[in-house]
């Protein structure tokens, strides 16, 4: 207590003469040293900043104070904290910081940590009476109550908050006198000025918690001796009777010194011990003074640990190589979260998450923890309703050792947490030199574009954020970011923020592999989405979809655009936005923040500093408004996709204009897919209730829905006569898709579609012209993907669709399938799929059986089958036939190929039977790919007969578990034989010497002569147009067939396979009927790849065909790739169809590979 008061006359001394520049004085206070008699090393203290006698009393030297004094290098923040603020991490001394009462909530955070741990450890929180309002100890106190935390609680109330008086100001100064409890908490009054009165209160207060690990409240009543601090005159507001008063009765150090007097102490002694002391300090604070000076740091943050630094490896996903073989489908930025905190709960037993909703079985009001609790018990935590006690307590969780994963629910309510992110967990690391360090991982929903949410539910916020030194920031806007940030952040050690976009939460189209511990994406790293050389898009977050949407608008007519998505804010790739735009000369910034001062202007700036090029800049913002509920209102005040492409064709010269979409037809309302909840992206069709034809009224159910978190039923916003069904049953499609229309009735009705609220963005076509050539790198531009998604391009099927020379007509004369023998039902793909039931596959599939390979039966095997059988029907063997062709997706190896081992067998050990032989690959396309094949052959060989063979093994290669594959795929092999011209009416043989197929050697022999003796005569039956091909490269994420090998899986994205197949196949069906001169309605028969039944009847419906004209075999044979359309041939031929029947055929196959053709019966 005497080498506190003396410090205080020391530091008061330099102070006065300009040696320190700040002094908080302890006199008065010194009485709290009698509590350190009552405390152990397993304790933990967070003391008041005037508890210089209870630290010198625990451990820390008189040295230190005085270092901290003139902020010198050796002190324990090497100068960075105010001099009162003291630190030692080794005596479990926390980190005092200037906005008093933070240090409440730190309290219960550790005491949540160690209130089981060996020791019984008590947590001191010390507080000043004015501190008690602040909300944060109020809130830290009812916690502590709530928890039952072993936080000792003391006051010490000196009657004043600099010059206020606090009586009546607290929670234990009430109108009708002192109170005795608060929160159900006993108070205790102890006399402070009384110090040797105190000691044992303390100590029964303290033995107390230790059994009982229940909070206390102590206020600790004193006189404060001094000023406030050194910038303060108490003289202005206390009297000087009231100061000599005070300081003659209110000095603890004065009744101490009675109190031994009266027990027997030497007064001489006593007298004497101040002198000795102030003998003592006296060196040690000049050594301080003169110490070293400490140099500036000019960061906040520890440095980044090299694996996940801007030069670390990356690993966002891998479809391929990263979970495909099982059958997975994407995992989505929800799942992949999720995925994350349950690896590393699981690796780490100090990873606790803490948050509102975070419990079974809600698991987060997005669903983001849901089953954490259950595999973690007592690990996932609801809290209560208060940001800033989420982020507070844990902070103080983290300090005492724990890796807390804290959730605010929605970024709009950072701003109440934001005390404890900006002044404790950014500063800790700084303000301590490392001593305290608070890996706190604080998750943040954030964003607009959804319907119903509004100003308090839509902000992203991240500008304050980045602004906020010693904390990283990051926002991902692809599930296979967010693993990889979010193991970042866990292998940091840093404190982060991790925001991100509700509406990218289900975005499958955008997931990643389930491989998720190896993702990592290093910290200040961007990507590269597409790389072009004309304009540079800088976005992140929700913002990243609208600049690849006005990219591929931009490369329609030429340009190259390079987009990066800094997905680290903070820190962030200068590097990489400045190589971007030293090429491109031009970029535009934008994020869903306020425009002035938003994370876009700290870009450019940087740019216009570093960048060395002329350039020019435009930012696409939020303008510096709030976000509006009322949707219309919120597209026009966020970035979007619309005022991003005019600000980019703008900045190109270029003029844009918008042609309008395309409206319901008058008394029509399209009904449009709704979603459960703001994150919401997709809906599946389960069940719909009523059926085409049929009167409904506002307000009927119409449709049963199942969304990413919940059921729901689609109710008529309208009445009148249900006209027709877009979606069928089973179909994944976006929220917002048209699912059916509705003809209205009644005059209310009528003008309901005009009224129809409005869910996405759709301002239309864009019609862009005017942008100059000579733009740098117009030339080699990238569309990427995204410009080829939504429709094949002219040259791509003008490339495929070459004129051949014809000779006459090329045909086929019949066609044979060989189906695997093994029938299996829906009733035992349910019992491997218990998800559905065989109902379920039903509706979903529309097969009730398929055929699968039995044992000893492959893909060469059937192929023999179904060659033989064609050779007998049609009096044949193999040595007529010139061209054997193998159309596969299953080889059983690389080489020998399939098509020469079914040559093998059919050639039954004769080695003068040399037709050519290959395989050809386009997945279930294949079939109309080697049509196409054989047409140019028999056109430039028309005497020539052509072996054409598919088989497809896929159910070995199935996930017996996954419903998405597993009901579907089939096994099965067919043979075509097709001629040309002069070969269609001869004679066939049994395959004497001088047959073709004895001969033929390619493409000069066979054919030249006159055909061998033949037994027999072949007639064409169906002429063959020549087919239209195209393709569109994909990586495999969508669909999959694995080589044969253990564990590898046919991978299937279903909800992506559905709408591109649906696409392609109508486009090339279209593109085969216009090579024919006729149209789509012409046709009088549809023979479309046998894929799905739900893509067969969502062909029909947008060709608008009736049922009868599309043909389907699928209930009995399912799925069996390239064999599915000459099984239906096979049927077909089998029937009586009248001459000159047209059939239409359209095929879509993985790849993307898809084709079109015609058919005419002969």
């Amino acid at each position: 207590m005497v080498t506190a008061r003396e410090m205080d006359l020391l530091e008061q001394s330099y102070t006065g003469r300009g040696e320190a520049f700040f002094h908080v004085s302890g006199a008065g206070h010194e009485g709290t040293a009698v509590l350190a008699e009552h405390l152990g090393p397993q304790d933990w203290l967070h003391c008041h900043y005037r508890d210089k006698a209870l630290m010198l009393a625990r451990g820390l030297t008189p040295r230190m104070f005085f270092l901290s004094l003139f902020n010198k290098d050796e002190s324990h923040s090497r100068g960075r904290q105010m001099n009162a603020h003291m630190s030692a991490p080794d005596l479990k001394v926390l980190s005092l910081v200037g906005p008093v009462g933070n240090s409440a909530l730190h309290a219960v955070g550790v005491a949540e940590v160690v209130k089981d741990q060996t020791g019984a450890p008590v947590v001191l929180c010390g507080l000043g009476d004015g501190m008690t309002q602040e909300s944060e100890v109020l809130e830290a106190i009812g916690h502590a109550v709530r928890n039952e935390l072993p936080v000792l609680f003391v006051v010490q109330d000196n009657a004043f908050a600099i010059s206020t008086q606090t009586k009546g100001q607290t929670f234990y100064s009430m109108p009708q006198g002192r109170a005795e409890q608060f929160y159900g908490i006993p108070i205790e009054y102890l006399d402070g000025r009384q110090p040797h009165q105190c000691y044992d209160g303390f100590g029964r207060i303290c033995g107390e918690m230790r059994r009982d690990r229940a909070p206390r409240i102590v206020v600790f009543e004193v006189d404060r001796l001094s000023n406030h601090t050194n910038a303060d005159d108490q003289r202005v507001y206390r009297s000087p009777d009231e100061i000599a008063l005070v300081n003659e009765s209110g000095d603890p150090i004065i009744h101490f010194q009675k109190y031994l007097i009266e027990r027997g102490i030497d007064r001489e002694l006593l007298y004497r011990i101040p002198d000795e002391i102030r003998a003592e300090l006296a060196p040690i604070a000049e050594e301080a003074f003169r110490s070293a000076e400490p140099r500036p740091f000019l960061a906040a943050s520890a440095p980044l640990p090299p694996h996940v630094g801007p030069q670390a490896p990356e690993y966002r996903g891998d479809m391929k190589a990263g979970g495909s073989s099982e059958g997975k489908k994407p995992v989505t930025m929800l799942e992949a979260i999720r995925g994350v905190l349950g690896e590393r709960m699981a690796a780490d037993e100090r990873v606790h998450l803490f948050g509102e909703d975070l419990e079974d079985p809600k698991g987060d009001v997005f669903g983001v923890t849901k089953g954490l609790t259950t595999r973690f018990p007592g690990r996932v935590r609801n809290s209560p309703l208060s940001e800033s006690l989420i982020v507070g307590e844990s902070i103080g969780e983290a300090l005492a050792g724990r890796r807390p994963v804290a959730f605010l629910q929605f970024a709009d309510f950072l701003p109440i947490a934001y005390n404890q992110i900006v002044s404790e967990l950014g500063s800790m690391y700084w303000r301590s030199d490392g001593g305290w360090q608070a890996p706190v991982i604080v998750m943040i929903t954030c964003g607009g574009y959804k319907p119903g949410l509004g100003p308090f539910h839509a902000s992203s916020l991240e500008s304050i954020a980045t602004h906020t030194p010693g904390i990283d920031v990051v926002m991902p806007s692809t599930a296979g970011d967010a693993a990889g940030l979010l193991n970042a952040a866990f292998e940091s050690g840093r404190p982060t923020l991790f925001f991100y976009p509700k509406t990218c939460l289900n975005d499958r189209d955008n997931g990643t592999s389930p491989d998720l511990e190896k993702h990592l994406v290093p910290l200040g790293r961007a990507r590269t989405v597409q790389s072009g050389d004309d304009i540079s898009f800088v976005c992140y977050g929700n913002t990243v979809a609208l600049c690849l949407r006005a990219a591929a608008a931009l490369a329609s007519v030429g340009v190259g655009s390079d987009i990066i998505d800094l997905r680290s804010l903070m820190p962030w790739d200068e590097a990489a936005v400045l190589e971007s735009v030293r090429r491109t000369r031009r970029v535009i910034v934008t994020h869903e923040d306020n425009h002035s001062a938003g994370f876009g202007a700290e870009v450019l700036a940087t740019l216009a500093e570093k960048a060395g090029v002329a350039f020019s800049s435009r930012r696409v913002t939020r303008p510096d408004t709030y976000v509006p509920c009322n949707f219309p209102n919120q597209l026009e005040v966020l970035p979007s996709y619309r005022r991003i492409l005019e600000t980019a064709v703008e900045m190109l010269g270029g003029t844009l204009e918008w042609e309008a979409p395309i409206k319901a037809e008058a008394g029509i309302h399209l009904v449009e897919a709704i979603g459960s909840s703001p994150s919401d992206e997709s809906v599946t069709v389960v069940e719909w209730k009523v059926k085409p034809g049929e009167e409904i009224g506002s307000g009927d159910i119409l449709a049963e829905l199942e969304a990413d978190k919940a059921a729901i039923e689609l109710k008529a916003q309208v009445g009148g006569t249900f006209e027709e069904v877009l979606v069928p049953e089973g179909e994944l499609v976006k929220v917002g898709a048209v699912l059916a229309k509705v003809r209205v009735s009644g005059a209310s009705g009528a003008d309901r579609e005009h009224y129809k609220q409005i869910t996405r963005e759709d301002p239309g076509t864009p019609v862009i012209s005017g942008i100059a050539g000579g733009l740098r790198g117009a030339s080699e531009a990238v569309a990427g993907g995204a410009a080829m998604s939504s429709a094949v391009s002219e040259a791509a099927v003008a490339g495929s669709t070459g004129t051949v020379a014809a000779h006459g007509s090329i045909g086929i004369v019949d066609v044979v399938g060989a189906r695997g023998s093994r029938v299996v039902s829906n009733e035992e793909i349910a019992q491997m799929c218990p998800d559905w039931t065989p109902d379920d596959i039903l509706k979903r599939t529309g097969i009730h059986s398929r055929p699968w390979v039995a044992e000893g039966e492959t893909a060469v095997s059937l192929a023999v089958r179904a060659a033989r059988t064609l050779f007998e029907r049609n009096g044949m063997s193999f040595a007529d036939i010139d061209l054997l062709l193998c159309t596969t997706g299953t080889p059983a190896q690389i080489t020998p190929s399939t098509a020469t081992l079914i040559h093998h067998e059919l050639a039954a050990g004769r080695t003068d039977l040399t037709a050519p032989a290959y395989d050809l690959s386009a997945a279930c396309s294949g079939y109309l790919y080697a049509l196409q094949v054989a047409y140019d052959y028999l056109s430039n060989r028309p005497r020539d007969r052509v072996l054409l063979i598919t088989t497809e093994v896929l159910s070995p290669m199935i996930n017996t578990a996954d419903p998405g594959t597993a009901p579907i795929f089939a096994d099965a092999a067919t043979a075509t034989l097709l001629t040309g011209a002069a070969g269609a009416g001869s004679d066939l043989g049994a395959g004497a010497a001088g047959g073709a197929g004895a001969g033929n050697t390619g493409a000069a022999a066979a054919g030249a002569g006159s055909p061998a003796q033949h037994a027999g005569t072949i007639r064409q039956r169906l002429r063959v147009k020549r087919p239209v091909l195209a393709a569109l490269g994909e990586s495999g994420e969508t669909l999959r067939v694995p080589t044969f090998a253990p564990g590898a899986c046919i991978t299937m994205d279903g909800p992506t396979v559905f709408v591109e197949a649906v696409k392609d196949m109508i486009l090339m069906l279209e593109r085969a009927c216009a090579e024919s001169g006729i149209t789509a309605n012409d046709l009088d028969l549809i023979v479309p790849h046998q894929a799905n039944q739900r893509i067969i009847n969502a062909v029909r419906q947008r060709v608008k065909a009736p049922k009868e004209k599309m043909y389907s075999n699928i209930e009995y044979s399912g799925n069996t790739s390239s064999s599915t359309i000459p099984l239906c041939l096979e049927e077909i031929l089998s029937q009586s169809y009248k001459r000159d029947t047209t059939i239409g055929l359209a095929a879509f196959g993985g790849g993307f590979t898809f084709a079109g053709g015609l058919l005419e019966v002969l």
